[in-house]
């Protein structure tokens, strides 16, 4: 894995790792010139010259998407082959790391949750958009607490030829429907995630556990 702390990618200068996941890491990175902070996602994947544009395309579209509860995408860039997506921070962390799993989360804190994700998952539908990765942790707290709804980069990647043949289902397995395990996942597809979710919080654990096969 490359290490970008103390590097230059685009106009910022990484600062620090904030997380790591199996399609991307995700850095703290500041402006060089105006000094403000952003959330720097390093995707796993290089692109060559060919398919740079492929890319392109994939960000212009995140770049689109404009709504309260939907982290923004404010530049992209590729460093070295490997593609970089810089996005608003959310400094208070994700919603996972403030509700382990296997903690029940307080009713109305839960209604006030789903309202938010619901409205940013409405709002991508109606621009035909499917997240297909919706679970605690890509939630996030903004500074003012309001839920911000992330990896929609990681979405536009699972949507790309590079990643369509079976072995690449992307997402976390508990949280799949049926039909996206399929590969096929549809609009319905995140409502079902977001049901597994809220179910979650309800009850501390997921409804479903075992193996791949078994989900």
């Amino acid at each position: 894995m490359t290490d970008f702390i103390e590097r230059r990618l685009g106009n910022y200068q990484v600062v620090q790792l904030l997380g790591q996941g199996g399609f991307a890491d995700v850095y703290l990175g500041e402006h060089i010139h105006l000094k403000t902070r952003a959330a720097i996602k390093v995707l796993h994947v290089r692109y060559d010259r060919d398919n740079s544009n492929n890319f392109l395309a994939e960000a212009q579209t995140i770049a689109q998407l404009e709504h309260p509860h939907i982290v923004r995408v404010l530049d992209f860039g590729l460093d070295d082959g490997m593609p970089f997506l810089v996005m608003s921070y959310a400094p208070n962390g994700t919603l996972r790391s403030h509700h382990l799993q296997g903690t029940r989360v307080p009713l109305p804190t839960i209604v006030s949750y789903v309202k938010q994700v619901a409205s940013a998952l409405q709002y991508a539908h109606s621009q035909r958009f499917i997240h297909r990765d919706i679970k605690p942790e890509n939630m996030l707290l903004s500074q003012h607490n309001e839920v911000l709804l992330s990896d929609f980069g990681i979405a536009l990647i699972a949507q790309s030829s590079r990643y369509q043949s079976t072995q690449d289902v992307v997402g976390t397995v508990a949280y799949m429907a049926p039909e996206q395990l399929q590969g096929k996942p549809t609009l319905a597809s995140d409502q079902y995630a977001l049901g597994i979710t809220t179910y979650e919080w309800l009850c501390g654990e997921r409804p479903f556990k075992g193996t791949f096969i078994e989900l």
